[in-house]
């Protein structure tokens, strides 16, 4: 009997076992979002919601397609059109005591005040930017895993992270 674990998303799929999709890509979803909306409640529902569409949509999904890139398009597009319905309230969400959720380079070297600073600048890139760099750092989507998710061309997503970068580097410096 083969181990879940061993089992690719794929594998998964074709075997019907949801449950075990939702348990493998559940924190890396509700990551994003909480990296994204700032707030743990709002993040948990963005995940639930995340889920229940793609299983909702499950017999929709091109088997071709990178499983873990269709989640994450879900959860984009559903983060997305959240905030943009609470346009009245901020976009840039407080700094809270324990944000472990974006793994920077050399994080474990960064003093939590320079990483304070970070996040606060993350938090005020353009969403568009700022979930390029999420997927980036904190999920280690590859350029093309994150051009799939989002829809958009590699070199689009080369062109966010680039400026995203420049960005959070003029305003640190």
């Amino acid at each position: 009997m083969e181990l879940l674990v061993e089992l690719t998303d794929e594998d998964l799929l074709r075997a019907g076992k949801t449950a075990e999709l939702v348990r493998r890509h559940y924190g890396p979803v509700y990551g994003l979002a909480r990296r994204l909306l700032g707030q743990d409640g709002d993040a948990r529902d963005a995940a639930q919601e995340t889920f229940a569409r793609a299983i909702g949509h499950l017999q929709d999904f091109d088997r071709r397609r990178s499983f873990r890139a269709w989640i994450f398009a879900i959860a984009a597009n559903y983060i997305r059109d959240l905030l943009r319905r609470r346009k009245q309230l901020p976009l840039e969400p407080a700094i809270e005591e324990s944000v472990p959720d974006l793994t920077l380079p050399d994080a474990p070297l960064l003093r939590r005040e320079d990483r304070e600073r970070i996040l606060a600048a993350l938090d005020r890139l353009p969403f568009e930017w700022k979930i390029a760099v999420t997927l980036h750092f904190q999920q280690d989507l590859s350029a093309p895993e994150i051009a799939e998710a989002l829809g958009i061309s590699v070199n689009a997503v080369r062109i966010r992270l680039y400026r995203a970068l420049a960005a959070l580097r003029m305003e640190l410096s």
